[in-house]
Formats: C-alpha cells, sequence, structure tokens
C-alpha cells in the first residue's frame, strides 16, 4: 500500500502522519484538529475480521510497535459480580464496616440496598434500578455481618443482568451492541450454575419486578452474554472489583501467547496495550488463563469458564513452545518427559519421549489435580513449606512443569515479604535463591508470556530489588558498581513496562530513590 501524500482536509503535499492509525497525513497541526471530528471514526489500526474458529475477532491493519495503546473503550454497563461482598451500587467501591459493629451499612432510603451515602443513592447507575424495585416494593435483605464481614452476597447476580435489560430502553444502540455479543447459551443451560440461576433470576424479573414482556430464554441468553464476555474490573486502591461489558474489547480474541494486555484507568475505560510488535495481519489476542498453567490447565478452564476449545500455538504443541509445562519425568527411563500424543485433545494418551511407556488421560489427570490440590493446602506464609514440596517431587516433577513453575512463582513473591524473611533478614542464600528464582521465571517469560507483560514487569521488580541488597552488602566497590549498573538497566526495563500502570508509579519512584541513593553513597556515576 503507497503511504498518503496529501492532507486529509486539504489536499496539499503532506509529511505529517496520523500518530494512531498512520493511514492519513496532514500538512500542519491545525488540519489535524480540524479533521479530527471526521477522522476519530475511522482512526484505528486494526479491522473486525472472521473466521470459523474464532468467529468476530481483531486484526492489525498496520505493523504496531510494543507498547502502543491499541483501544480505549468505556463500559456499556458495569456492575457487582455475580456473587459480591458488600458494594455500593453508585460508586462501586467495597463498602467499608460501619463505625461500630452493632451498626448496619447507610441502606437507599427507596430499596434498601447497601450503599456509601445519600449521595451514592443519587447515581446515575443506580436510579433507574432504584425506581423498578421500589416501585415494586422490593428491599434488599443484606446487612451488615460483624462476623463475616467479607462475606460474598449471591443476591447481587440480578443487578448486572437488570442493567442490561434496562439498556435497551435507555440506550438501544449500545443495547445492540451488547445482544450481538457470543453467548454460548445451549452449553451454558447444562450447567448445574444455570439450573440455579434459571430458578432465580426469571423469578426475580418476571415475579418480583414485573418485567413479564420478558421471556425467559432472552433473559438467560443476557445472563449469558455477560458470562461470556465480561471483564473483571479491578481498582485496589479505589476499593473496586466488578465486572464490565467492553464490545470492542470483547471481539479481541483469545491466546494462551497474547501480543496485547489490558489495565483499566481511573475512569474504568478499559485500555489495551502491546506487549510485543505486532506485524500488520496478525490477529490481536489477549489471555483469558494464567501462563504458569499447563495446556490441559489452561484448557480445562477455558472450556468451564468461556465455553470454547483453546487451539492457540502452545495449546496445539506437545512440549507447550518447548517449556514441557505440563509433562512429568517418566518413572521407566527416568529421562523422558510424558508428552500428550494429541493435546488438543483432552482424552488423548500421554507417551514418553524416549521409551515405549503410555498412560491413560485420566491417570495423568488424576495426578495433576493431586499435585494442584496438594499445592493449594500448603501453608504459604513462609517458604519452608514451598520449598519441601519441590525436594519431595524434584525426582517426579521437571524444573518447568507447571507445578514446579507455580510454586517457583510464590517463592518469589515470598522471599523479601514475608514475615521473618524481608530482603533485610534473608540470608545471603536466601537472596541468592530468590535471584536465581526470578532470572528463570524471566527467561521462561520470554516464551510463554514475553515482551512487555504484567508478569514479566513483576519479576523484574523482585529481581531489582534483591540485586541491590546484594549490592549494598558488598564491601568491594568494584563488585558493588557492576550490581549496581545491573539493576539500573532492569529498572529501566521495569519503566518501560509499567509507564502505562499509574498505580505502579509510587512504588518504581522509591525504588528510583533507593538506587540513586545507593549509586551516591558509593559515588559511582551510571551512564
Amino acid at each position: 500500500m503507497t503511504p498518503p501524500t496529501r492532507c486529509a482536509l486539504c489536499q496539499a503535499r503532506a509529511t505529517q502522519l496520523c500518530a494512531a492509525c498512520r493511514n492519513v497525513v496532514y500538512c500542519c497541526r491545525e488540519h489535524q484538529k480540524e479533521h479530527w471530528k471526521q477522522h476519530k471514526q475511522e482512526c484505528k489500526c486494526f479491522e473486525v475480521d472472521s473466521n470459523e474458529l474464532l468467529g468476530r475477532h481483531l486484526r492489525a491493519t498496520r505493523d504496531i510497535r510494543m507498547g502502543e495503546q491499541i483501544l480505549r473503550e468505556a463500559p456499556v454497563v458495569l456492575g457487582p459480580k455475580v456473587a459480591s461482598p458488600p458494594i455500593c451500587l453508585g460508586c462501586h467501591r467495597n463498602l467499608l464496616p460501619p463505625k461500630k459493629r452493632s451498626d448496619n451499612f447507610h441502606k437507599c432510603s427507596s430499596c434498601s440496598w447497601p450503599m456509601c451515602s445519600r449521595e451514592c443513592e443519587q447515581s446515575s447507575y443506580h436510579q433507574e434500578e432504584c425506581r423498578l424495585m421500589a416501585a415494586s416494593n422490593f428491599q434488599s435483605k443484606i446487612n451488615y455481618n460483624p462476623v463475616e464481614p467479607e462475606l460474598k452476597e449471591s443476591a447481587y447476580c440480578v443487578i448486572m443482568l437488570l442493567r442490561c435489560l434496562q439498556l435497551k430502553k435507555s440506550n438501544p444502540a449500545q443495547f445492540a451492541r451488547l445482544s450481538a455479543l457470543e453467548d454460548h447459551l445451549k452449553e451454558r443451560l447444562e450447567t448445574p450454575l444455570y439450573q440455579v440461576l434459571r430458578a432465580n433470576l426469571i423469578t426475580f424479573i418476571k415475579t418480583v419486578l414485573g418485567l413479564r414482556e420478558w421471556p425467559e430464554m432472552e433473559i438467560l441468553r443476557i445472563a449469558a452474554i455477560l458470562d461470556t464476555n465480561a471483564f473483571e474490573v479491578r481498582q485496589n486502591s479505589e476499593r473496586r472489583k466488578v465486572r464490565a461489558i467492553f464490545p470492542g474489547g470483547a471481539m479481541i480474541a483469545h491466546d494462551c501467547v497474547p501480543n496485547l494486555r489490558h489495565r483499566f484507568d481511573d475512569d474504568m475505560n478499559i485500555v489495551f496495550l502491546a506487549k510485543r510488535n505486532i506485524a500488520k495481519g496478525e490477529i490481536l489476542s489477549i489471555s483469558y488463563t494464567q501462563a504458569l498453567r499447563s495446556t490441559i490447565q489452561r484448557r480445562l478452564h477455558l472450556k468451564q469458564v468461556k465455553c470454547f476449545d483453546c487451539a492457540c500455538a502452545r495449546c496445539s504443541d506437545p512440549t507447550e513452545l518447548d517449556t514441557f509445562a505440563g509433562s512429568r519425568m517418566c518413572e521407566k527411563c527416568k529421562v523422558g518427559k510424558l508428552i500428550s500424543v494429541n493435546p488438543l485433545q483432552n482424552a488423548a494418551s500421554w507417551k514418553c519421549q524416549l521409551c515405549n511407556v503410555v498412560k491413560g488421560a485420566r491417570e495423568v489427570l488424576t495426578q495433576d489435580a493431586q499435585l494442584q490440590q496438594e499445592i493449594e493446602a500448603l501453608d504459604k506464609t513462609t517458604p519452608e513449606a514451598l520449598e519441601d514440596f519441590l525436594y519431595r517431587h524434584r525426582v517426579k516433577l521437571h524444573e518447568t512443569n507447571t507445578h514446579v513453575l507455580q510454586v517457583k512463582y510464590a517463592l518469589t513473591q515470598l522471599y523479601g515479604n514475608a514475615p521473618g524473611f524481608s530482603m533485610e533478614e534473608l540470608s545471603e542464600k536466601s537472596l541468592q535463591r530468590k535471584v536465581d528464582l526470578c532470572e528463570e521465571l524471566l527467561q521462561l517469560s520470554n516464551l510463554i508470556d514475553g515482551g512487555w507483560s504484567i508478569f514479566r514487569g513483576n519479576l523484574l521488580i523482585d529481581l531489582e530489588d534483591a540485586v541491590v541488597t546484594q549490592a549494598l552488602r558488598m564491601e568491594n566497590a568494584a563488585e558493588c558498581e557492576a550490581k549496581l549498573r545491573i539493576a539500573a538497566e532492569l529498572l529501566q526495563e521495569i519503566g518501560s513496562i509499567m509507564k502505562h500502570e499509574p498505580e505502579m508509579q509510587q512504588l518504581l519512584a522509591e525504588r528510583q530513590l533507593i538506587l540513586d541513593s545507593a549509586l551516591k553513597r558509593f559515588s559511582i556515576v551510571v551512564e
């Protein structure tokens, strides 16, 4: 495609490319501003595509640089999760305990749902649902529970659905976008959850609230659209943990080794960023699962939660991109690894790479589940139990087995943070152990979650902290300088990865102050 050479507004010769889409040029800044109202609907670096495997998805229309913002989108609808601790339906913050244990939450004066204050009662999020429930004489019975203040209340399951139904009248265009999303209702109707929802939601919507014009299957379809497409919105500093629908974001495909990551801004808009360089024509993707999990774990989770069978490059490869995350050591030859003969079939047998040992899928899945349960039951307040797990399973589980990787990542968090294992308290051996674990997982991240991923950024933060601690313990100035130079390089990469994460900026500033202080202390200048 020949690059444009004429100003999109006046057709004069021009060279100033639109930085976002790079599809148009302008002769001056003023013409770019004047043309924005017309251009903004077309200013994208992707297009909607469709195929039989993925359905509708987004594909890059030009080369995209690592770190570029791909899409920023406001939620069409947002609200509590299906089960949620007490939450304000106005500002969506988790409610703080009352000042006195004997007191209750502030309640909406019309429908009695717990709220932050009278001001939140007037929130645009809550007014329509409040009027409907008050007119139906419905009163919420959620109260402060001093024994279990974080108890999740299933009554919140109706709020998000009700907001979607009300969207049809208040904003038909947005409801049409919501309604066009995938639902997987047929698969979901067969699950125990939807048997419960079918009884509770339908009764509440049609009988309690009197919305009899809504067919039962249409109500369940909206619930299925929410379960298939909703993003969990977390803003820890604001005590928010809700779910929301972003129709544009919902069309981004899943891949177990994705090329995008996402975050949420202060207004709960979703923002997608390129984790790595993306070539024109590539499918844009995010991940709905955890990178350290094995193929069979990821695929079972995706089938259960999102109702699709992943067939990405990592899932299709018996070696999982040479990580062998789902493999165990062969008990016969002690050298080869057991790999699935067909990783896209969960019932496929597993065979040793080197000898003739074959194991059935049921046996492999059972052993996998037992190990996962063992990990979940471990004491994670100190490193000892986790290190013991690695020692006990050192023969059967190789260094990049999923269970080993999960434990190693947990150890990187415990060394330097757990009581009795703060950075200042770590022995030289434990400090080096933290460094080794971080470096090992960083090497692995290049295969399964590379580029500017949050996983890589967090590992680099832990590694930089450990390297600076090592440097400050050294008596030799030259050795200290070498360590601090490494830390400075790490911090520079961390800054690039985390520059779009506002909640990380204070931590990074603190890390920079510590490093600068160390450099000054040893009179070292890092160029």
